[in-house]
């Protein structure tokens, strides 16, 4: 299955490096572009147990990180979104980059013929998908 993440955190990451190395081929998104090349060159940018082995073992095979959302989209038959969602003052969460990451992966859905899914990994709350 092709598989495009948006986002890598540590929710995002370890997704997208776990996918990949059950046989997918994952295509790991980010706006940060030191993180992109770190992530390339098998450098995770984060420490999770097992991450470095792991990511070593899958990037440049089925695994490779961009800052091109809509490329990684337009190939993908799923997309997750796990962007972070921080806390405000008033104990909300703000969406900012869950909303960007949606703007970006409809742009990139127009250009697309079948019906791929999109699954919200970051945390929100209920109806936030309304």
């Amino acid at each position: 299955m092709q598989v495009s993440v948006i986002g890598t955190g540590y929710v995002g990451l370890i997704t997208g490096v776990c996918l990949a190395d059950l046989g997918n081929e994952v295509s790991c998104v980010d706006v940060i572009k030191e993180k992109v090349e770190s992530i390339n060159n098998a450098v995770p940018p984060i420490y999770e147990v097992g991450l470095s082995e792991t990511l070593k073992n899958n990037i440049g095979k089925n695994l490779s990180a961009t800052t091109d959302t809509e490329n990684a989209v337009k190939n993908s038959d799923i997309t997750f979104i796990a962007v972070g969602t921080p806390g405000r003052d008033d104990g909300s969460i703000d969406l900012k980059y869950v909303e960007e990451s949606a703007k970006s992966i409809g742009k990139a859905l127009k250009e697309k013929d079948n019906y791929p899914v999109v699954v919200v990994k970051s945390t929100v709350i209920p109806g936030t998908t309304d």
